[in-house]
């Protein structure tokens, strides 16, 4: 018989027979703390107040017990830890301020650790997000007239395309987490799915679309085949014409997208010197007539940060977490499609964003993949599995 642990932010570990009612109860403190997560331009003494929220949830998840004696899966520990080493590494042997980068990394991580064993109700982390995302929607909308961006949704997310990101990826999670219900369901998506169109991010709308394919169709091609779709939707983004990229409401991109492109040039240009340990955390930047600006390609940045070896740990934890959940993915699981979906999200939108792979939201999506792996476990055999 499972007990209750007398405190405000346990919950009873309980065995179940259903998915749907697992993390049913919902827990304030998870709930809280993601809603937090979309305000991305909040800070509190320099620091932003989702990663501050972040740390709080990996130091109350420190003295939550595992649900069903959980365990981050080998594999996932052998490429977390690779990852923090090498970026350690290559902050110290480039003699950078490494310091707050690896910080932030250290945080995911934990996160992540945070999510797969259990310690975060996914139901409340879902149904968080969701109001945080339409706290921040709503808000945004009312502040558009006088955005820097015209016409384009800003707000607490900064940022149109990296608000988009955030939209995109922590959206899908939101629709499919909140509740089992689908009018609940609909409910939520339709203010993110408005929220997402009006940040007129052209590879938000396109990292949205692939999700809601890869729920429909992608997911019941099982591992092989789902595999490779999901890596030709990815493909299909970095090479889509310009005459298709600025139709329409997109025709006056032409000036961004050629500022874009030096960018990129000039990117490829700084990790071309790069020794195999990248040029160190927090150094994915390029200078442009005397301005500076962050990469633009979160594949390129990742190998500046830390080189190849970054990229293939982090390429393959997301790989990892992805496939875990191929086969309850095709046999109709829409908890684990929606993870797998927000997965793909994130490898679309770092084409064009030079934070995405190493940021919050991609911890996010890996830690309710990993999650929903462990649930799904716990469905099928109790915590005594």
């Amino acid at each position: 018989m499972s007990r209750r642990i007398d405190s405000p932010w346990n919950l009873e570990d309980k065995t179940v027979t259903r998915a749907d009612e697992v993390d049913r109860d919902i827990r304030v403190t998870d709930f809280a703390l993601m809603a937090a997560l979309p305000f991305r331009t909040t800070e509190v003494s320099g620091f932003p107040v989702n990663e501050l929220a972040m740390a709080a949830l990996v130091g109350l998840c420190l003295v939550r017990p595992a649900r069903g004696g959980a365990r981050l899966p080998a594999m996932a520990v052998v490429l977390i830890g690779g990852l923090l080493a090498l970026m350690l590494y290559s902050g110290m042997a480039n003699q950078i301020d490494w310091t707050r980068r690896v910080g932030h990394l250290v945080i995911i991580s934990g996160v992540i650790w945070s999510l797969a064993t259990g310690r975060v109700s996914l139901r409340s982390a879902g149904l968080g997000i969701a109001t945080g995302l339409i706290a921040v929607i709503g808000l945004g909308v009312v502040g558009m007239a006088t955005s820097s961006y015209a016409g384009r949704l800003t707000g607490y997310l900064g940022d149109p395309n990296a608000g988009a990101y955030f939209v995109a990826v922590l959206g899908v999670l939101a629709v499919f987490y909140s509740d089992p219900r689908w009018k609940v369901r609909l409910v939520v998506a339709l203010p993110i799915l408005a929220g997402l169109t009006l940040t007129y991010s052209r590879t938000g709308l396109l990292a949205g679309a692939f999700a809601a394919v890869w729920v429909l169709l992608g997911r019941r091609l099982g591992v092989a085949g789902g595999g490779v779709f999901a890596f030709g939707l990815v493909w299909l983004v970095g090479n889509i014409p310009d005459s298709i990229t600025t139709f329409g409401p997109f025709s006056n991109r032409s000036g961004s997208d050629a500022l874009r492109e030096r960018i990129i040039a000039q990117e490829r240009v700084q990790i071309a010197d790069a020794p195999w340990y990248g040029h160190g955390p927090g150094t994915a930047k390029v200078r442009i007539q005397d301005l500076d600006f962050f990469f633009h390609n979160s594949y390129l940045a990742t190998r500046q940060e830390g080189g190849w070896g970054a990229l293939v740990l982090v390429l393959g934890l997301m790989a990892f977490a992805f496939l875990r959940l191929s086969r309850q993915s095709r046999r109709g699981d829409l908890y684990a499609a929606g993870a797998q979906a927000a997965i793909i999200a994130v490898a679309v939108m770092g084409i064009t964003l030079g934070e995405v792979l190493l940021d919050t939201p991609m911890a996010i999506a890996v830690g309710f993949a990993l999650a929903q792996a462990t649930r799904a476990s716990v469905v099928e055999d109790g915590p005594d599995g």
